[in-house]
C-alpha cells in the first residue's frame, strides 16, 4: 500500500513536464527496448554480436560511472558464448522462479569472472542490470530496479514496502510488487496515457501495460519530485540559484590558505583554468594525468573544506555529489562528442581570483612517477573471511571516510579514492602481518561489493609475497605495520628507509629493481613517417628501424628536442602519412639517439589501422603536440593523450586475451573427428608443407568441424584468437577480402579486408601458427578475390613482399597463416575451381567416417540396435551411391548427420531419415523415381 495522494500530485508534475522534457530526455527508454525486442535471438550464430545490437540503445541504462554490465557480459559472451546463452535462456525461463534466477545469473557471473575477467575487479552483474535484462525481453512483465531509486519512491508516497540494504530477494519482491501497484494507478489516467500515445513513434515499444512509463514515473519521483531544484536541461549551467556567497576577496584569501587549498587542489584549479576554465574529469584526465577520480573525490574535499572554514551556504539536496562540487563549479551534463559525462565550469568569482594568485610552481602535469604506499586490512573492521576473499579478487578495500592521520589536511579515505594512481605500489598488511607486494592497476574505484556502505576497493597485481608474515616488530613510522594507519604514502624523504625497513627484509628487493621495468616513468610520442620511404606496417614484428637525426641536407629535424628527450624504452605510436592517413603501428624507441640516428622497434602492427579524421574528432586530443605543428617527424604525447590512443586502438585491435587455452592434441582430434591416425598425419604433415589446403566432400562429412579441430591440433590448444571464418560467396571481391574504396560521407576511404587485417594480426606473433578457413571456397571467383594473393601465399613465397595496387605499398604474408578451404562435392551448380587456385592449394578428400575407430565407439556408447541398423542401411546406400554413374563418391551420405545425439531416441533417428536423408535422395534421383521409393521404404523399414 502507499499514498495514492502522493502520487496523483507528482503526476500532476510529471504531466506538466513531459512534453517539453521529460518525454525528449527519457524518450530512449521506449526506443531501448524496441531495438533490444527487434534484434535479440538467443540462437544467434554470433551471439555476442547479436547481443552487442540488441543492448546497443540502452545508453546509461547499462552504462555508468564506474558500472558496465554490457560491456563486460559481451566480453563474456564473446569468450564463452555458450555459457552466456545458457545464462540468458534461464534468466529468461519464466517458470522458474525470478529471484533464483536473478541469484544464478550473478553466481555465474562471478564464474566467468573468475576464468576470463583477465584481472577485471568486478562483473556488474547486479540486480539492477539483470532486471533490466528481464525488463527489455519481457517489458509487459518487469522493471527496472535501482536500491537507491526505489527507497526514495518509496518514502516519497509513504509506501508500507521496506526495503533494506542486503535483503536481496525480499527486496526484489517488495519491488515487484511497490511498482505493479503504482502501474495499476497510471493505467486509470486516460490524460496520461493519451500523452504517451501521442509521443510514440516507430522507433519506440508501444509499452501497452505501462511497464515503462511505470520505470519513468518512479525515476521522475526519485530525481527531482522531492528536490529543491527542477531537473536542470542538458543545455543548462547548473544550479542556478545557488551560490557559495563568497567574492572574489574571499576566495583569493581561501586559495593562499595552505590548509585549504593543498597542492592536489590548486593543480586541479590550474590545470581547469588552463583547459580554458571548464572541462571533464575524463578531460583533465585525459591532458593533465591522474585519474578521474583525482579531480572528482579532490574537488569534494576541497569543497567540505571550504564549507568547514567559511561556513558559506551548502546546496541542500539528497545527491551528495551535486551538494559538494557545487561550491567550486557550476556543471551541465557533457555532449555526445565530449569525452566524460559532466562539465564542471569555475565559478566566476573563483576563476577571478585565480588570477590573482601565483600558480607558477604549482604543477600543470601530473608526476607519473609511482609512490610506495601502505595499505591495511585491519581486524578491527575486515573480517577473516573478508580479507580472504578481497585477496583472493586482488583488490584493496578502503572506507571512503577514513580519516587524516597526525595534522594531514588530506584524510586516509581521499588519498586512496583521488590520489593513488595506476602504477603505484603498496604493501599490504593484516593486523601487524605483512601479506604482499602489489601494484594498482586501474584508475578505477568502484564500490565494493561485499561491505558496500562507503567501502570501495581498487584491483592490483601481486608483485611477490612476503617472506615473512610473523608480527612486525620494527621501526616505527606512519606507514609501518605497527601503526594504526589504513592508507598511507610513503613519504619521498623517507623511501630509503622504507627499503631498508619493508621492501628488503620482506621481500627481498630494492626500490631500484621495482622500478626498473615500471613502465610510469617512460614518455610518449607519436611518429609520423612516409610509407613509400618507410612503410611501419609492413616491416616485421621485432625489427629495429634507424631513422636519422638530420635530412638529406644536414640540416636538424623539427622540433629537434624531442629526438634528444627520447629514451629507451619509451612507447611510440606509428602514423603513415599520405596515402594512408592511418594509426598502423605501436613502436618503441630501442636504443636513444647516438648523435645521428634514433633506433625503433616495432611492437605491434595494427590488423584495423586508426584513421587521422577519427583522430581528429577527439576533442581530447586537440591539444596533441602533432595537431599544433604537423610539419616534423617525432611529436610529444601525454600520457593521457598516449592512454586515450591506445583505447581507441583496443576498440578495434584487442589485446591477446591472456587466458589460459586448453592443450588440445592429435589424440583428441581422433576422438572428435572420425577419421584414422593416418589420415590424420597425413593431413597434418601437407598443410605444415603447403600452407593451404581444401577440404572437399559430401555434405555431412565433417568438413566444417574438422576444419577448425584440425587447427587446434597444430596449434597445439584451443585458441580461437588464432583463427578467422570466412564463407566465400558468388558476390564476394577482392575489396571484401583484401582492400578497396568504400563510400563514406564525405567521398571514398581505403578500407582493408578481413584477410588484410588478419595477415596483420598474425604478423604480431610470427613464433605461432595462425588459421584463416574458407568455406564454400569454390563459390567465389578465386581470381577476381585473391588478385596478387596468388603468388603471395605460395608456400615460397611467404614473407616475401609485393606491391599493392590499391595502395602502392608492400604487403606479405606470415609464413606461418594457413588457409583452410572447404569445397561441397555434390553441388552440381557450381563449375570446378579454376587452375590458378588448384595449383596453390593441396586437395584432401572428406569421406564419411561409419568406420572410423572414433564413430564406433561413439556407435557402441548408445547400444541401440535400431541405430546399429540405421547405420548399417546408411552404408549400404553409400555404396550405391558411389556406383552410381551420376553421382560417386562425392556424394555419399556423411556421418555428421549421426552425431551430437544426447539420447539416441526412435524419434530422432526419424527425424534425420525425414529431414535430412530423403530430401538429399530426392534431389540426387529426381528422375528415378522407383530408386527414390526403394529406398525410402527402406530406411523407414528400420523402425519397424
Amino acid at each position: 500500500m502507499f499514498n495514492k495522494m502522493r502520487l496523483k500530485s507528482a503526476l500532476v508534475e510529471y504531466k506538466k513536464r513531459f512534453i517539453q522534457t521529460q518525454w525528449p530526455d527519457e524518450k530512449y527508454k521506449w526506443e531501448a527496448v524496441k531495438c533490444f525486442q527487434v534484434n535479440w535471438d538467443v540462437n544467434a550464430d554470433d551471439f555476442a554480436a547479436m547481443l552487442t545490437k540488441a543492448l546497443s540503445q540502452t545508453g546509461n541504462l547499462l552504462a555508468s560511472v564506474n558500472n558496465f554490465p554490457a560491456k563486460m557480459i559481451i566480453k563474456f559472451a564473446e569468450i564463452a558464448q555458450e555459457e552466456v546463452r545458457a545464462m540468458f535462456i534461464e534468466l529468461f525461463d519464466e517458470g522458474k522462479d525470478v529471484y533464483e534466477r536473478i541469484d544464478s545469473f550473478k553466481q555465474k557471473s562471478n564464474s566467468l569472472l573468475e576464468r576470463y575477467g583477465n584481472g577485471a575487479a568486478q562483473h556488474y552483474q547486479y540486480e539492477n542490470a539483470i532486471c533490466t535484462y528481464l525488463w527489455l525481453r519481457y517489458p509487459d512483465k518487469y522493471y527496472i530496479y535501482k536500491l537507491t531509486e526505489i527507497k526514495a519512491v518509496s518514502n516519497e508516497l509513504e509506501s508500507d514496502y521496506t526495503f533494506k540494504k542486503g535483503a536481496y530477494a525480499d527486496n526484489i519482491r517488495n519491488f515487484f510488487a511497490f511498482y505493479n501497484e503504482i502501474c495499476d494507478e497510471l493505467k486509470q489516467d486516460e490524460e496520461l496515457k493519451n500523452m504517451l500515445a501521442s509521443k510514440i513513434t516507430g522507433t519506440c515499444y508501444p509499452d501497452p501495460e505501462l511497464k515503462t512509463l511505470t520505470i519513468d514515473v518512479g525515476f521522475f519521483i526519485s530525481r527531482y519530485l522531492n528536490k529543491d531544484e527542477l531537473a536542470p536541461t542538458s543545455d543548462e549551467w547548473w544550479p542556478t540559484d545557488y551560490t557559495p556567497a563568497l567574492s572574489v576577496d574571499d576566495w583569493e584569501v581561501l586559495l593562499n590558505d595552505a590548509d585549504i587549498f593543498t597542492d592536489s587542489s590548486l593543480e586541479i584549479m590550474k590545470r581547469i583554468l588552463d583547459y580554458g576554465g571548464k572541462a571533464t574529469c575524463t578531460q583533465l584526465a585525459i591532458k593533465y594525468g591522474e585519474s578521474k577520480n583525482f579531480y572528482n573525490s579532490g574537488s569534494s574535499a576541497l569543497a567540505r573544506r571550504i564549507v568547514n572554514k567559511t561556513n558559506c551556504p551548502i546546496m541542500l539536496r539528497d545527491n551528495d555529489e551535486s551538494k559538494w562540487w557545487s561550491v567550486l563549479y557550476v556543471g551541465k551534463a557533457a555532449k555526445k562528442d565530449e569525452e566524460g559525462s559532466y562539465v564542471w565550469k569555475l565559478r566566476d568569482e573563483l576563476a577571478e581570483a585565480l588570477g590573482r594568485v601565483d600558480l607558477s610552481k604549482v604543477n600543470l602535469y601530473a608526476n607519473l612517477e609511482p609512490n610506495f604506499w601502505k595499505i591495511s586490512h585491519g581486524n578491527d573492521c575486515i573480517s577473516d573471511v573478508e580479507a580472504a576473499a578481497f585477496e583472493k579478487r586482488q583488490v584493496i578495500v578502503v572506507h571512503k571516510d577514513t580519516a587524516a592521520k597526525g595534522k594531514s589536511k588530506v584524510s586516509q579515505g581521499e588519498d586512496f579514492m583521488a590520489t593513488m594512481k595506476k602504477g603505484d605500489f603498496f604493501y599490504l598488511c593484516r593486523g601487524n602481518s605483512i601479506r604482499l607486494l602489489g601494484r594498482i592497476e586501474s584508475d578505477e574505484v568502484i564500490e565494493n561489493p561485499e561491505k558496500q556502505d562507503g567501502w570501495y576497493e581498487r584491483s592490483y597485481t601481486v608483485i611477490t609475497e612476503s617472506r615473512d608474515t610473523s608480527a612486525y616488530s620494527g621501526n616505527k613510522k606512519w606507514w609501518t605495520p605497527n601503526e594504526n594507519s589504513t592508507c598511507i604514502v610513503v613519504p619521498k624523504s623517507e623511501t630509503q628507509l622504507f627499503e631498508d625497513y619493508i621492501l628488503k627484509p620482506y621481500f627481498d628487493i630494492t626500490k631500484e629493481e621495482l622500478l626498473k621495468n615500471d613502465a610510469s616513468g617512460l614518455h610518449y610520442w607519436f611518429l609520423n613517417a612516409n610509407p613509400k620511404i618507410w612503410s611501419m606496417s609492413s616491416m616485421p614484428i621485432g625489427e629495429v628501424q634507424d631513422y636519422t637525426l638530420y635530412n638529406d641536407n644536414g640540416n636538424k629535424r623539427r622540433i629537434f628536442q624531442n629526438f634528444l628527450d627520447a629514451k629507451a624504452g619509451d612507447m611510440v605510436i606509428g602514423y603513415e602519412s599520405t596515402p594512408v592517413k592511418q594509426i598502423v603501428a605501436i613502436l618503441r624507441v630501442s636504443a636513444e639517439q647516438d648523435g645521428q640516428k634514433i633506433y625503433f622497434e616495432k611492437v605491434e602492427g595494427l590488423s584495423s589501422p586508426i584513421d587521422f579524421s577519427t583522430l581528429k574528432e577527439c576533442s581530447e586530443l586537440e591539444k596533441m603536440e602533432y595537431f599544433s605543428m604537423t610539419q616534423g617527424s617525432l611529436f610529444k604525447l601525454t600520457r593521457g593523450e598516449y592512454d586515450f590512443i591506445i583505447d581507441m586502438i583496443r576498440e578495434e585491435n584487442p589485446a591477446p586475451s591472456g587466458k589460459g587455452n586448453t592443450e588440445y592434441t592429435k589424440t583428441d582430434f581422433l576422438r572428435e573427428v572420425y577419421m584414422t591416425e593416418a589420415q590424420y598425419d597425413r593431413l597434418a604433415a601437407v598443410l605444415k608443407k603447403k600452407k593451404n589446403i581444401i577440404l572437399q566432400g559430401a555434405p555431412g562429412v565433417g568438413k566444417t568441424f574438422a576444419a577448425k579441430r584440425l587447427a587446434y591440433s597444430v596449434m597445439g590448444e584451443k585458441d580461437d584468437d588464432r583463427i578467422e571464418f570466412v564463407q566465400f560467396h558468388q558476390n564476394y571481391s577482392y575489396e571484401d577480402f583484401m582492400m578497396g574504396y568504400k563510400p563514406v560521407e564525405n567521398g571514398f576511404e581505403l578500407k582493408y579486408g578481413i584477410f588484410y587485417r588478419f595477415c596483420q594480426k598474425a604478423a604480431n606473433h610470427p613464433d605461432k601458427d595462425y588459421f584463416f578457413i574458407i568455406d564454400e571456397i569454390n563459390r567465389g571467383n578465386m581470381s577476381k578475390i585473391f588478385g596478387e594473393l596468388l603468388m603471395l601465399i605460395e608456400a615460397d613465397y611467404r614473407d616475401k613482399k609485393a606491391t599493392l595496387a590499391y595502395n602502392g605499398l608492400s604487403f606479405s604474408v606470415p609464413k606461418r597463416l594457413h588457409i583452410i578451404g572447404m569445397m561441397n562435392t555434390a553441388d552440381r551448380s557450381l563449375a570446378m575451381i579454376d587452375y590458378a587456385l588448384r595449383r596453390r592449394f593441396s586437395f584432401f578428400d572428406m569421406e564419411p567416417g561409419f568406420d572410423s575407430e572414433g564413430f564406433i565407439n561413439y556407435q557402441n556408447s548408445f547400444a541401440n540396435e535400431t541405430f546399429n541398423t540405421l547405420i548399417e542401411r546408411i552404408k549400404e546406400l553409400n555404396k550405391e551411391i558411389a556406383q552410381d554413374k551420376s553421382l560417386g563418391k562425392g556424394f555419399c551420405i556423411g556421418h555428421s548427420y549421426f552425431c551430437n545425439a544426447d539420447d539416441c531416441t526412435e524419434e530422432w533417428m526419424k527425424d534425420v531419415v525425414d529431414f535430412d536423408i530423403l530430401p538429399m535422395l530426392s534431389e540426387y534421383w529426381f528422375d528415378e523415381s522407383s530408386k527414390l521409393q526403394r529406398w525410402e521404404n527402406i530406411l523407414h523399414g528400420v523402425f519397424q
